[in-house]
């Protein structure tokens, strides 16, 4: 039987990513990430639609607007 070991550079790489805090962009692009991923591929729901809800979910006033030719929720 072959055994494996992880490679120690790998491991303080993972260790430094675990310690590293999320930047709200990024804690936002995660969430949205998971909940596209949780809808039925059939799902008509777009990511800007998700986007709109959180914001809206989060009390916050949302202009969904054209940019860079995807609809976008963008806070006002």
């Amino acid at each position: 039987m072959v055994e494996l070991k992880t490679q120690e550079s790998l491991l303080r790489a993972l260790k430094r990513a675990a310690a590293r805090r999320l930047t709200a962009e990024e804690l936002e692009k995660q969430r949205v990430s998971f909940i596209v991923g949780s809808l039925k591929e059939s799902s008509a729901v777009t990511r800007a639609r998700i986007r709109e809800v959180l914001a809206q979910q989060e009390g916050k006033n949302v202009k969904l607007m054209l940019r860079d030719k995807v609809r976008c929720a963008t806070p006002v």
